[in-house]
């Protein structure tokens, strides 16, 4: 039979499209890695780095359009920039330091913040001294108990603590950003030991807490995929494979090892889904902790009105320590800016509210401190950081549950030299809730992935 041109082309491709059918059955083309980290916060890039620099071929997937996970700065309209998530580095023995040294980054020491409290229709007072003779008697009545886990409320209302006093101890409890009746007395009480041995000064980072992460992620190059939320990861016991939403189209990675970096709250969500499902005691230490609330709120004001109302106000705290207001750049340097650290209730309130209104109720809190001072007045601009509904994170940090005191050791252990854990959750105490926790767990992370290829 003799076939003419026209014919030729037309078999041609009809036979093209019969071989492509089986490549569209087959979904997105599947890439392979020796590692895949999912998230490019602190955790995540320290591990990549680590292994990368180890010789491995790794990939780090990212669901926003920027890295740093809950460190986030913005550079205007304040030049010097304003921290809406992280804030310090919290010690001068931190593991970020070596961070600090290698980028050339300057950091400064800050005082305390909130040593003023505002108590309603009497103005200003500073915080009292009798913190530490309430928090040693309690800690002495904790330890006489053995050392039984509840709630820090339920602790205190057994021991009839006066409402003044149960004021004084339950602002320790908003510094994990929980309320006391859902965060764990042994955390409170032993963790919090931990944490008191270990702190001295907080430091700031001068020009933005972001240049840190940035770097790491400059260093990894296109390595760190971002908008990239991953769905679904499926793994045994001969690796893991990840499907995941790159702009524009889906795409499949596979890699012997995986290390999740992904926050608590993003774990107790169950996407991306697990499959096989991870094991009881995996799901338990994850039951085990749970994310704060925390709303980050920032006012540029023409002037330092603050300042010349109360002499030596470093920042004041209100409704029993939720509500924290305190200047950013002490001293003199930057714009006048008060940051609003905004905790427990006090941060649902304002997520519940949206941005606006948020903002709004905020402001009033100001005013309640400055009712003489032309609060809206002097107003140029706000922000308003809401980590209480981040749909990448669902929270702020991690704190203990009751009975979740193994929970974070747990959380951090590998699963068949396949699926790695990292991430400021599973840092002991006194590290958890910090970025120099996170980073730390990182690069915990990358040693046992190489220890384990060997």
């Amino acid at each position: 039979m003799v076939i003419d041109r026209r014919q030729f082309l037309k078999n041609a491709a009809l036979l093209g499209a019969a071989a492509a059918l089986p490549a569209c059955a087959r979904g997105p083309r599947t890439t392979r890695h020796d590692a895949i980290v999912i998230g490019a916060g602190i955790a995540g890039l320290a591990a990549a780095r680590d292994l990368v620099r180890a010789g491995l071929e790794v990939v780090v997937l990212e669901a926003r359009d920027r890295v740093g996970g809950r460190i986030e700065t913005l550079h205007e309209p304040p030049a010097h920039g304003l921290e809406i998530g992280a804030q310090v580095i919290h010690g001068s023995r931190a593991d970020t330091w070596e961070l600090v040294r290698e980028f050339g980054i300057e950091a400064r020491p800050l005082k305390p913040w909130a040593t003023w409290a505002l108590v309603r229709g009497h103005g200003f007072r500073r915080d009292s001294a009798d913190y530490a003779r309430v928090h040693d008697a309690l800690l002495n009545a904790f330890h006489r108990n053995g050392g039984d886990d509840s709630t820090l409320r339920d602790f205190l209302t057994r021991l009839r603590v006066t409402p003044d006093d149960q004021d004084l101890i339950t602002r320790s409890a908003l510094t994990w950003s929980a309320e006391p009746d859902e965060v764990s007395l042994r955390a409170v009480f032993e963790d919090g030991a931990a944490w008191d041995a270990y702190f001295d000064t907080n430091y700031q980072v001068v020009g933005g807490y972001d240049q840190i992460p940035s770097r790491i992620a400059g260093e990894l190059g296109d390595r760190v995929r971002r908008s990239s939320p991953v769905r679904r990861i499926d793994w045994g016991r001969d690796g893991a494979t990840v499907a995941c939403d790159r702009p524009g189209h889906p795409e499949v990675l596979r890699a012997r090892r995986l290390l999740v970096t992904l926050p608590i709250g993003i774990l107790q969500t169950g996407d991306p889904a697990f499959t096989p499902a991870l094991p009881d005691w995996k799901q338990a230490a994850i039951g085990g902790l749970r994310m704060g609330r925390v709303v980050v709120a920032h006012f540029l004001f023409g002037d330092y009105f603050w300042r010349r109302a109360v002499r030596g106000l470093p920042g004041w705290h209100a409704r029993g320590g939720r509500i924290d207001f305190f200047d950013p750049h002490p001293g003199g340097t930057g714009a006048p800016v008060l940051l609003g650290w905004i905790t427990g209730t006090a941060a649902q309130e304002l997520s519940d509210l949206g941005r606006e209104a948020g903002l709004d109720r905020a402001l009033s809190w100001v005013e309640d401190a400055f009712p003489r001072a032309g609060v809206r007045r002097r107003l140029v601009w706000s922000s308003l950081r809401d980590w209480v509904t981040d749909p990448w994170s669902r929270g702020s940090y991690s704190f203990t549950r009751p009975g979740g005191a193994g929970a974070r050791a747990a959380l951090a252990t590998p699963i068949q030299e396949v699926l790695y854990f990292a991430g400021e959750a599973t840092s002991p105490p006194p590290h958890y809730q910090t970025v120099h926790g996170a980073y730390r767990s990182g690069r915990r992370a990358a040693r046992e992935i190489l220890a384990a290829i060997g």
